[in-house]
């Protein structure tokens, strides 16, 4: 099974194309040194200063917000994308301790719900297939996920080949198998040994690979893949979803994907967005509402958010 095919060595990218990503690796170094309360200060500074910058993600976070909370005044929407802010910038700082700290004294405070749902696919031998968004604490999850129950991974490279190789040598000091997308079947055969693996089912992979079905109200394009992956590997589906809580306390939850997966990707996109969509709703700002959920449209729809202005 080929879990790693690449080469992970940070002595590969010493040449001058890489200086800018070392100085920032050597800051990111430096704050993860910080306690918790200062990490989560930085992150709080940060997010405001980048929610007062405007630019093309507040923009984009606003036409999100504005869209799936259309129940809240125009106040309300506006407060909800700075907090947005604050608690994605304070998952990129999380970040640090994730990928350089010792995880336990989090590990050992974290809450769990849902856990007897893992353990009892495990019992009966059909490997788990987690499902799940992108929340603000970002690469902080995995660490809290692995101490909970050992867990593989799908991911995307980064498109940086030092940052990407920090942090998937990071990452593997907590799990032992990943995968990337041309790597399904080893992940099917993986799930099959009765292993589990988180897959992320939240992002706009284009129409190609997607149908149409309801998030917040919206038609957004969902990977129809997590039917076939489900199918094809016998696995128990769960939710998962992690939030941050004061004082360092963090939540990880594992809920039952019923009635999944059918014979309809439509209807399994709705199933899982729906499931999702509830999870967010518990603490909305821990949403990745960044992201371009909603770029690729229906036909004959118009353009979801504004366009981007062309640099002068």
């Amino acid at each position: 099974m080929k879990q790693h095919p690449q080469d992970f060595r940070l002595s590969r990218y010493l040449g001058p194309q890489y200086w800018g990503t070392w100085v920032l690796l050597g800051l990111m170094r430096l704050v993860s040194l910080l306690p918790w309360r200062g990490i989560q200060a930085i992150g709080s500074g940060l997010g405001r200063l980048l929610y007062r910058m405007g630019g093309s993600r507040r923009a984009v976070t606003e036409a999100n917000i504005r869209a799936c909370f259309p129940e809240l005044t125009a106040e309300q929407q506006q407060q909800l994308v700075r907090d947005t802010f604050i608690a994605n910038a304070k998952g990129y700082v999380e970040c640090t301790h994730g990928w350089w700290r010792d995880i336990g004294p989090y590990a050992r405070k974290m809450q769990v719900e849902g856990l007897e749902f893992v353990e009892a696919a495990k019992a009966r031998g059909t490997g788990v297939l987690l499902v799940g968004g992108h929340f603000s604490i970002l690469d902080f999850a995995l660490p809290l996920v692995a101490a909970a129950s050992p867990v593989g991974y799908m991911y995307r490279p980064n498109d940086n080949p030092l940052l990407n190789a920090v942090v998937e040598r990071s990452r593997r000091r907590y799990c032992s198998a990943a995968f990337t997308k041309l790597e399904l079947r080893d992940m099917i055969q993986y799930i099959k040994a009765n292993n589990m693996v988180w897959y992320a089912v939240d992002q706009d992979m284009g129409a190609k690979h997607s149908v149409f079905a309801p998030f917040f109200g919206i038609p957004a394009a969902s990977i129809k893949t997590t039917g076939w992956l489900a199918r094809a590997s016998g696995a128990t589906v769960l939710m998962l979803s992690q939030f941050r809580g004061p004082e360092g306390v963090y939540t990880i939850r594992f809920t039952p994907v019923p009635d999944f997966p059918t014979s309809d990707e439509v209807e399994n996109a709705t199933i899982l967005n729906q499931l999702l969509e509830a999870e967010i709703r518990r603490h909305p700002d821990q949403y990745l509402w960044l992201h371009r959920r909603f770029k690729t449209r229906p036909d004959g729809a118009e353009p979801f958010y504004p366009k981007r202005k062309p640099k002068s």
